[in-house]
């Protein structure tokens, strides 16, 4: 019985999110192209903050990590348009993220960042 107990309080706990603060190195492939922005973040519980630096310029990162899912945004100029960069990934481990990258539904691509 304590054993069912333990294990009903332990799934109904929330999964804890993984802390991402730092300065990460990503490599995105989009098309046949590719980039390798820079990303500083900022957690505080599930709110993901922080900065993006890269050919597009530098932008605010605004997002959410919950458990070892992580998803940021950054809205850019691209070719004199403004346009919103979505990236939606899972903590791979304590250094390396893996996802996919829309950008503003015209185009769609993988990215891995890794911990510096």
């Amino acid at each position: 019985m304590r054993t069912l107990l333990a294990t009903l309080v332990l799934l109904a706990l929330p999964m804890a999110a993984a802390d991402v603060s730092g300065k990460w190195k990503g490599e995105v492939e989009v098309a046949g192209n590719s980039a390798t922005p820079e990303f500083t973040f900022q957690q505080a519980d599930t709110v993901l903050t922080g900065t993006y630096k890269g050919m597009l310029g530098e932008a605010p990162i605004n997002g959410t990590v919950e458990g070892k899912k992580i998803r940021w945004a950054i809205k850019v100029n691209y070719d004199g348009n403004p346009i919103t960069i979505t990236y939606a990934g899972t903590l791979e481990s304590d250094t390396l993220i893996k996802g996919t990258v829309d950008f503003a539904g015209q185009a769609e691509g993988t990215f891995t960042a890794k911990k510096q």
